[in-house]
């Protein structure tokens, strides 16, 4: 966790690791200036502007107590390793040590003259460093508190207390303290001292100070000296502090820079600077590898090096570089030998060996390095066949070595490689390795032998990749910000591409059928062609990955070890106490390397992950022996039974009716359902349960609840539509006897009862209905014995009877001998599965071999489907038929001719059927299931596979991949003004086409004529001109809110737009500027209106005038030139209005334009005054600012629209962009030609 102190008086707890704020302190009556916490305790304490020391709980979230003292600002607090003591610094000039246990003042250090700066105990010795303005550095010897403490005190010192009448703490603030003494004082800077701190083990002090300057000092027991200085810093230096396990300096500096220095050289080995915001504090975790820095507008928390060990896995080995070794460790009898040293034996690197790529150059961006030294690789690649390795590095703008494993050495002998230029150095071939030059012009893979010489020379076709990868023999992986694609280096071409922002790794399984591609935050799975299957999103970061034997996928966070099945179901499988890097999977044991590079074993449960594989897999008897040996339960593997369509495997691990019966209604187990309906006897569940039986066409238990429910009305109509008039009879006269006019109405016209209608009528008083009923069926005397005035019978129709759709069975249903977890009784023993539940790797992916990609053509013999469980049912141990496993042993079949077994050898010759395959006779077919064939893909389906622009994305339906990916791409983050657009790309590829009566309306998908498997998309090109042209004349017309309007949609519809040329691109590009010089104009003018209602006169002039300079047709440019000399003239801004009428003129206008112009030139010149203050000067160079709505002149930091370029202070990063209302305003990548046309256009 981390600590964050703030101006605002706030304190802020944060998880580095993800990046979350968990919790804020807020009691400070003014700016935060010091925080420390406790080694051991929850606790940690806090000092500020409100002269106050605050010790805070951060698990009761709460302040314990305040320690009050101090007489003015407090600099810096911290807690004492062992003892219970708090040592603050403070502007007051004194140094306290509180007691945080009795809330007590120990001592008060006094002798500085000016702002204590800071002030820390040293880590093993009783000894305290204070820094101050006033130039010096003094140590404090505190051995006697540390003894006055352990003791118990004396009567002398109860006498002495007496006699003071005063008590310690007061003594001490008045007099000074004599329990702590000044040892050294060390003088040597010229200005004041801002920052001092001891080393961790050795007698050396640091300090920092505003003569730009840090220096070391030494100590010994009688004496104190300066010992070197260390210069580079161009402003104060904030902080300074040593690193807790190397030999280096960390520092930071008001100068905007962090800069890293050696101790054994004395000199800056990498400076990193940010662009705004000066650096005040520093922090190092006391055993990770983390650095904390805090500047003007937050927090930084880097490292200084890569701490991933280069590896590379074989068939049994893992290679693995170690304290400057190549070494292999064999998985099978764990030994672990060096193969070679990678490093010379005099090389004096000294600290700086140890700092690697990736860590602060990622995170800042701008760094830079004083002395060449060799680096910690960043990857490796191993032959095993030819025993040769490759080191790549990403100094000097990427380098490899390459180093050939001598056959029998001792691997203690340096071997000197064979560089070269080039970055991500992989074996494409047995004896040739490739590297990539994406810097060159144009970028290249070069291909050479392992004698390093150039073989071949091959173009990158991926424009805009950084990064290569391993893809077997022939064959590279690419990447760039966007996508990830295959290129065959033979026939040099792109064949298969993927959706993959920003990998930085890519895992393939051993077979090399599958990919994982990491990224920072996400993980995207694909097959060899590079078709994505699954699609993980983690909130910390991916450190690394691997398959096992099975197919799943292990990875690791920095926090978890993690599981995802081909499928895309993930889950945790243990927590990590510490980041490590997995290298293999067996069965229940994990291999990895740590930070340190030691490799090691993990024990893992499987459990839960080999279930759902097994599940995924239909492996159901596995399935039911896991269940059976009560290896899972819980809700989280119900609600994952329940969520991935296997309620029926669920209820095996439910005990509770009411989960019971809503599993056994989604996986429609109707008897499991009504017995469990019947314990709970709950009317919603009575409906529920008829529902199901109603959709499966149980008409028996449809009767039943409706029974229950007493639903009269509902059971009425099922009698009718089974014909049972018997019963519907017998349901008139419960309905009478109960009163229910309404259902004994309805029941009697089903059973066209015509007199029982008229007199029910009659009985509820709606005397006009009964005679009319009575009158229009003919029963005139029935009509005349009923009260009421006669009523004329209009031209009505005759009801026909109603007319029974069944005949009141149950709907027939395709029979099996038994369900997924029902073995049949005669069918043999149980199957038992393998030892550690894993399906055979080799068979299960010989299965599922696609016979596209590497075979030239698919099987041609059609493939028999049966039920998985019926492989075994007709067989005993002794290889005969069971006799009764079907049925009893008299029943026989009618066959033709009078025989009940046929010869073989005299059988009929075989026929075939009208498809040309061979007839199968039913005996053939009586130990055989019927397997529905599964569904294939439809065209939604082909299209969202096919889909790789956001237009295409919204038509398929895909709304969250098309948002996920204009995310990437511009940055958008609130879609609710892209609403209507994505439903009217939805929309727009569909049609309804009715059908018959009654019957639902067919829907039609509309493809594009070129390429069947991409939807058609209604955004073109062609509808965007014609909208910019309405919108031009909306706008010389004056109809600008309707423009405006008509603008936000044209932005909207943009993202959408698919095109198939760099022409059209192009047009798109031009249409978007358009749009958005013509958004700020109108908004602008609407500001202007406000304004003038407002009566603010210099805000109007102001708008005007920048409403002048949109980039806007030559007549609206006008037309904003003339409102411009208008506003200026009637607010008597006459210099403005003159330069506006004199630009005015130099656009050639229209003589009448012209005219007006020149009176007003001619006016304003005799009073060349403006009535009005305002920060506008068309002479310098600016933008429109499109969030104050103000002048952004050259040289001023602004943010700019990922989208529409729109400019922007820096005050409105973070929001939502005003001009397009959907991306928000932040550092992203220009618009990429990718959102409107895909890459193989290009290519």
């Amino acid at each position: 966790m981390d600590l964050v102190k703030f101006d605002s008086g706030s304190i802020q707890l944060w998880d580095y690791r993800m990046g979350t704020l968990m919790e804020r302190f807020e009691e400070h009556e003014g700016p935060v200036r010091g925080i420390d916490f406790h080694r051991t305790q929850p606790l940690f304490v806090s000092g500020g502007d409100d002269y106050k020391i605050k010790v805070w709980n951060y698990k009761l979230k709460r302040c314990v107590f305040t320690l009050l003292g101090h007489l003015d600002y407090i600099r810096t607090v911290y807690f004492h390793p062992e003892q219970p003591w708090i040592v603050s610094a403070s502007d007051d000039q004194t140094v306290r040590i509180w007691n945080w246990q009795n809330r007590s003042c120990l001592a008060v250090l006094t002798g500085h003259n000016h702002y204590v700066m800071c002030a820390s105990f040293h880590p093993m010795e009783d000894l305290v460093i204070s820094a101050s303005l006033d130039q010096t550095l003094r140590v404090w010897d505190i051995s006697s508190l540390r003894q006055k403490n352990l003791r118990a005190p004396s009567p002398e010192d109860m006498v002495n207390q007496l006699r003071g009448n005063l008590p310690a703490a007061v003594n001490a603030d008045l007099f000074g303290s004599s329990d702590a003494i000044v040892k050294y004082v060390l003088e040597g800077h010229s200005r004041g001292v801002n920052w001092a701190q001891f080393h961790p083990t050795l007698p050396l002090i640091i300090s920092g100070a505003d003569d730009r300057l840090i220096k070391l000092w030494r100590m010994s027991d009688t004496k104190a000296w300066e010992v070197d200085t260390f210069r580079g810093h161009l402003n104060n230096v904030s902080c300074v502090l040593f690193h807790p396990r190397q030999e280096l300096l960390i520092s930071d500096s008001e100068d905007k820079t962090i800069r890293v220095w050696d101790l054994n050289r004395r000199s800056c080995i990498f400076s990193f600077r940010r662009e705004n915001d000066r650096f005040w504090i520093l922090a190092a975790h006391p055993k990770v590898n983390l650095i904390a820095a805090g500047h003007d507008s937050g927090m930084v928390v880097f490292k200084l090096e890569r701490e991933r060990p280069p590896h590379s896995m074989t068939a049994g080995n893992l290679v693995y570089v170690k304290d400057k070794c190549i070494r292999s460790l064999d998985f099978d009898n764990g030994r672990d030998v060096s193969l070679l040293a990678i490093g010379a034996p005099a090389s004096s690197g000294g600290a700086m060996s140890m700092i690697g790529g990736g860590g602060m150059s990622s995170l800042f961006g701008d760094s830079t390095s004083a002395a060449p030294s060799r680096t910690v690789a960043r990857s490796m690649s191993y032959n095993a066949a030819e025993g040769v390795v490759i080191l790549n590095y990403d100094d000097d703008g990427g380098r490899y070595e390459l180093y050939t494993i001598p056959k029998g050495g001792s691997g203690e002998v340096y071997a000197e490689p064979r560089r070269g230029a080039g970055s991500y150095g992989i074996f494409v071939g047995r004896n040739r390795f490739a590297s990539l030059h994406a810097t060159g012009t144009p970028p290249t893979i070069v291909v050479r032998d392992f004698h390093n010489e150039v073989t071949k020379r091959i173009p990158v076709l991926l424009p805009g990749a950084d990064m290569m990868f391993a893809a077997g023999s022939g064959y590279v992986l690419l990447r760039n910000e966007e996508r990830v694609v295959l290129q065959d280096l033979q026939q040099r071409k792109i064949i298969a591409e993927v959706s993959a922002s920003m990998t930085k790794y890519a895992v393939w399984s051993e077979d090399l059928r599958k990919v994982a591609l990491l990224g920072k935050h996400t993980i995207v799975i694909a097959s060899r062609k590079l078709e994505s299957m699954a699609t993980i999103h983690e909130t910390i970061r991916v450190k690394s990955a691997v398959w096992d034997d099975s197919g799943v996928l292990l990875y690791t966070t920095l926090n978890h070890l993690k599981y995802c099945l081909p499928n895309g179901d993930n889950g945790i499988v243990s927590t990590l106490e510490n980041p490590i890097y997995i290298t293999r999977v067996r069965g229940p044991a994990v291999c990895y390397l740590d930070r340190e590079g030691n490799p090691g074993i993990m024990p893992i449960d499987p459990t839960e992950y080999t279930f759902k594989l097994l599940l995924l897999r239909k492996r159901y008897d596995d399935v039911r022996r896991m269940i059976s040996e009560n290896r899972l339960s819980g809700q989280a593997i119900i609600s994952y039974l329940h969520k991935n369509g296997f309620p029926e495997v669920a209820l095996h691990f439910v005990r509770d009716e009411r989960t019971r019966f809503a599993l056994a209604i989604d996986s429609g187990a109707i008897d499991v359902a009504l017995s469990s309906a019947q314990a709970l006897n709950d009317p919603d569940a009575w409906k529920k349960l008829a529902d199901e039986a109603l959709r499966q066409g149980n008409v028996e238990i449809v009767e039943m609840c409706f029974q229950k429910t007493k639903n009269l009305e509902r059971l009425a109509f099922l009698y009718m539509l089974t014909g049972n008039f018997e019963k519907l009879s017998k349901m008139d006269k419960i309905a009478d006897a109960s009163g229910n006019y309404m259902a004994r109405f309805q029941i009697l016209m089903f059973l066209c009862d015509f007199e029982g209608m008229a007199k029910v009528l009659a009985e509820c008083g709606q005397g006009p209905l009964a005679k009319l009923c009575a009158s229009t069926y003919g029963m005139t005397e029935l009509a005349a014995e009923i009260q009421g005035p006669p009523v004329a019978a209009a031209e009505g129709k005759l009801l026909i009877p109603p007319v029974s759709l069944s005949d009141g069975s149950n709907w027939p249903t395709l029979q099996i001998s038994r369900g997924m977890f029902k073995r049949d009784a005669n069918a043999g023993d149980f199957e038992e599965p393998s030892v550690d539940y894993y399906e055979d790797a080799a068979a299960f992916e010989e299965s599922e071999r696609d016979p596209t990609w590497d075979e030239s053509s698919a099987p041609s013999a059609p493939v028999k489907v049966v039920d998985p469980f019926s492989a075994d049912l007709g067989k005993t141990d002794g290889g005969e038929a069971d006799a009764g496993g079907w049925g009893d042993d008299d029943f026989e079949f009618d066959v033709p001719g009078g025989s009940t077994s046929v010869d073989p050898a005299a059988a009929a010759p075989v026929e075939d059927d009208e498809f040309g395959q061979e007839a199968v006779s039913e005996e053939q077919t009586s130990g055989v299931y019927y397997v529905p064939p599964k569904a294939g893909t439809g065209i939604v389906g082909r299209w969202t596979r096919t889909s790789k622009l956001a237009g295409e994305l919204a038509a398929t339906g895909a709304f969250r991949d098309c948002m996920e990916l204009l995310s990437r791409q511009i940055g958008a983050r609130s879609f609710a003004q892209m609403k209507d657009v994505l439903l009217s790309a939805y929309l727009g590829c569909r049609t309804s086409l009715p059908a018959s009566m009654n019957m639902a309306p067919n829907q039609a998908y509309i493809s594009r004529l070129d390429n069947a498997d991409r939807p058609v998309c209604v955004y073109s090109l062609g509808s965007l001109k014609e909208r910019m042209a309405v919108m031009n004349q909306n706008v010389t017309q004056g109809r600008f809110s309707e423009a405006f309007k008509l603008i936000r949609a044209i932005l909207s519809c943009i993202p959408l737009v698919v095109v198939d040329t760099m022409e059209e691109v192009n047009e798109l590009r031009a249409i978007l500027a358009a749009c958005k010089e013509y958004c700020i104009g109108l908004t602008v003018e609407s500001k202007q209106k406000e304004a003038k209602a407002a009566g603010d006169s210099a805000r109007q002039v102001l708008l005007a005038a920048l409403f002048t300079h949109c980039r806007l047709a030559p007549l609206h440019n006008q037309l904003s030139l003339r409102s411009a000399m208008k506003v200026a003239f009637d607010t008597k801004n006459f210099i403005l209005a003159s330069g506006f009428a004199r630009r005015l003129l130099d656009s050639s206008p229209k003589p009448e334009l012209a005219n007006s112009a020149r009176k007003m030139i001619q006016y304003c010149d005799q009073n060349m005054t403006n009535a009005s203050e305002i920060d506008y000067d068309d002479r310098r160079d600016f933008v429109v600012d499109c969030f104050s709505f103000a002048p952004l002149y050259a040289g001023k930091p602004k943010v700019e629209c990922p989208y529409c370029n729109s400019v922007y202070s820096p005050d409105a990063a973070g929001s939502i962009s005003p001009s397009a209302a959907f991306q928000v305003l932040e550092p992203q990548p220009k618009v990429s030609v990718y959102l409107w046309l895909k890459y193989d256009k290009l290519v």
